[in-house]
């Protein structure tokens, strides 16, 4: 063992936050009666310093939303550590489409949906 957390641990963080504001979404996750909901086109992750592994260590994520689209916005995500909690760890940043499944195709942002991801600007 390496004594820092793994990069690809750092992914998780980043889709664990994602997925909880995209399940308070409007839209929610996948529905097979609405097929409303959205797919990751992008990820990216700038890694800006190690962290220590340590028994029951607790990141933090912030989220925001910096581009809301036609179909698409993007979320710009950082990561924080406990040791010094005003600087990130890593940058994240995820672009989500809105898609719908029962036609297998992205489709455009409905208002109720703009108005959630709007206000996390």
């Amino acid at each position: 063992m390496l004594g820092h957390v793994n990069h690809a641990k750092y992914l998780t963080y980043f889709e664990d936050a994602r997925m909880a504001l995209v399940s308070a979404a409007p839209s929610g996750v996948v529905s097979d009666q609405v097929g409303r909901g959205a797919i990751a086109a992008r990820v990216a992750v700038d890694y800006r310093r190690q962290v220590r592994f340590t028994a029951g260590l607790i990141l933090t994520v912030r989220t925001t939303v910096s581009r809301i689209g036609t179909s698409s916005w993007t979320l710009r995500q950082l990561l924080f550590a406990p040791d010094d909690p005003a600087r990130p760890v890593a940058e994240g940043e995820c672009v989500l489409v809105a898609f719908d499944y029962l036609a297998g195709r992205p489709r455009p942002l409905d208002d109720d949906e703009r108005a959630y991801w709007g206000a996390l600007q």
